[in-house]
């Protein structure tokens, strides 16, 4: 096992699965909070659309990719804006039909074909470079660094937006940004995991850390360790039994949310248990 570590296709992808799960895991809190379950599948529309456009371009798709969900992030903001009346479930919506259908006129008109562009969907993490490493250390280092910093705008966002700005603080910056990190970090979680499995580095580990009921910060802590513990475990589960990673991941961090909600429910069984 240790012999892996010398080969730089398993070194890299341990330091990306590292960096990730300490990091994804707290947008799976921000997605959990503000119901942004269907922006994965938004996400996953808009980035198709930008390694499409980066192979007309002749450039690097997965770059394109993230950029297009970035652009996402602010499209949902702003067009699910409170005083337009839209939903974010809707932008995505609208989103997600244009941008496919888009997709299709330029597969139709162009020498593109789909299955270059849908590479992008089966993400494996072996396969990362380093300028692809360096951009996933990157982004979690900013996912990080800008939760710690903002730690109590974003609490109070999470918790309701109005409320946010009754306490003076700049709740529709925060949710865009919010919304922009999440697109973005989907985004590149689409090049480690896939996008069909995206969930491994993001939900998994927060509805396992949710699970324990605990506080806010607590509960921030506890993703980013459950994280690390899935992302490592499901690796090494995936090159001890010869599995492919994502799936390997994905087993493990479903054990640990069960381990997690059987757990919570033994502690509260205790603690509704009368006093003899």
């Amino acid at each position: 096992m240790m012999e892996l570590l010398h080969i730089p296709a398993f070194s890299r992808a341990i330091i990306a699965l590292f960096a990730s799960g300490l990091a994804f895991p707290l947008l799976g809190i921000y997605i959990f909070s503000l119901e942004l379950i269907p922006a994965r599948f938004g996400v996953m529309h808009l980035s198709l659309l930008g390694a499409t456009v980066g192979l007309i371009l002749g450039v690097d798709p997965v770059l394109f990719a993230m950029l297009f969900s970035v652009a996402a992030g602010f499209a949902i903001s702003g067009l699910s804006v409170r005083r337009s009346g839209g939903t974010s479930g809707g932008a995505m919506a609208l989103l997600m039909t244009a941008s496919l259908g888009i997709v299709f006129i330029l597969f139709y008109k162009t020498n593109i074909h789909a299955i270059e562009a849908f590479n992008l969907f089966w993400g494996n993490v072996l396969a990362l470079d380093k300028t692809e490493v360096l951009l996933v250390v990157i982004v979690s280092a900013l996912i990080l660094a800008g939760t710690a910093r903002f730690l109590r705008p974003i609490s109070a966002v999470l918790f309701d937006r109005e409320t946010a700005f009754a306490f003076g603080f700049p709740s529709t910056v925060v949710y865009t940004a919010i919304l922009v990190v999440v697109c973005a970090g989907i985004g590149l979680g689409m090049r480690i995991t896939g996008a069909l499995m995206v969930d491994a580095v993001t939900l998994l580990p927060a509805l396992a850390a949710q699970s324990l009921k605990k506080n806010f910060k607590p509960t921030m802590l506890l993703a980013s360790l459950f994280g690390v513990c899935i992302n490592l475990a499901g690796f090494a589960l995936a090159v001890i039994f010869d599995l492919p990673t994502s799936p390997a991941i994905i087993v493990v961090g479903t054990v640990c949310v069960l381990a997690c909600r059987l757990a919570a429910r033994r502690n509260l069984k205790k603690g509704s248990d009368p006093v003899s």
